[in-house]
């Protein structure tokens, strides 16, 4: 009967043993699938506002987007955090799931951040708006928490 106890066990170890490098390369895949198609309709909606809007000192030109981080859940690794910067004269977003970061390219414009946006670590739902603004002659757009720094324009963003 002892032996049959210990083989069982064993078998059982094995086999979660066989599934776990599966069933986390699965939960990484949904995180990433998630951040993908989000950052998809984000990237139609910047590249439609730098295309048919204005560029102005006063921050006119602007869209209100809500970007969720996953959380980590059982079948879904998470998002530890996502960030927007510039690299060379052109926008990206950078995303990190477990260990791993991946960056894509947003726009064609530098993306800046305030001290509210520098960051997003925290699971759920974050309302942003992205302002078009002229600097130094340069189109950028600036990440704003929504009603926060972008709103002091007519009381709303």
């Amino acid at each position: 009967m002892i032996y049959r106890l210990v083989l069982a066990v064993a078998v059982m170890t094995a086999l979660a043993g066989a599934t776990a490098p599966a069933l986390s390369t699965a939960r990484a895949d949904a995180a990433n699938s998630a951040m993908e198609r989000q950052l998809d309709e984000l990237r139609a909606e910047l590249t439609t506002l730098v295309e048919t809007d204005d560029a102005t000192t006063n921050g006119d030109a602007r869209r209100a987007v809500e970007i969720r981080l996953p959380a980590r859940r059982y079948t879904n690794a998470g998002v530890s955090q996502l960030q927007f910067a510039e690299r060379v004269g052109v926008g990206v977003v950078t995303w990190r799931v477990e260990s791993r970061k991946q960056t894509e390219r947003l726009v064609s414009v530098p993306i800046r951040t305030t001290p509210a946006t520098d960051r997003l670590e925290e699971p759920g739902t974050h309302r942003l708006v992205f302002v078009l603004t002229r600097s130094d002659g340069q189109r950028v757009l600036t990440v704003h928490r929504f009603n926060s720094e972008a709103a002091p324009r007519d009381g709303h963003a």
